[in-house]
């Protein structure tokens, strides 16, 4: 599964460099949460600077500005239909604040290897459990949330 992400990312690492600039809220991002219907998470976001596929997955990005370290969001959807995951990414290392942050919030850690760690806790809009991977690449920390049971189903394929 750790390969996957890695090319999903990478993936979503070159996307991001010919996004245009526009930037949203992070309020607006703070409101969005996984299972989301996609028409609700537009009407919040606003229309995303491109959109694309990777795997079988729609991704629709932003462009952040003016809120480092972060940098992107990618937000997944299967089949166009409810948010089943996101990426946020911050340039430099976030990943051991990242990582307190999550523990602080009753998350734990299911996987570590090196550059990357894998977690599972719950949505802190809606309860429902989630999977959330932090990885590194470069000068970049790559925070990825997906419903559970989506990662589940898509990690054994």
């Amino acid at each position: 599964m750790k390969a996957y992400f890695t090319v999903l990312l990478s993936g979503m690492l070159l996307l991001i460099g010919t996004t245009a600039s526009f930037a949203i809220e992070l309020a607006a991002l703070d409101r969005v949460s996984v299972l989301m219907p996609k028409a609700e998470v537009i009407a919040i976001m606003g229309a995303p600077d491109k959109v694309t596929d990777l795997e079988g997955l729609a991704v629709e990005l932003y462009q952040i500005h003016d809120a480092a370290p972060l940098l992107s969001v990618g937000l997944f959807y299967e089949h166009e239909r409810a948010l089943a995951g996101n990426t946020l990414i911050f340039k430099g290392n976030t990943a051991a604040a990242t990582l307190a942050r999550l523990k602080q919030h009753g998350f734990r850690t299911l996987e570590e290897k090196g550059d990357y760690l894998r977690l599972e806790g719950k949505d802190d809009d809606t309860g429902r459990p989630v999977i959330v991977t932090i990885s590194r690449l470069e000068d970049l920390t790559m925070v990825t949330t997906f419903e559970k049971t989506f990662y589940e189903q898509r990690s054994n394929r």
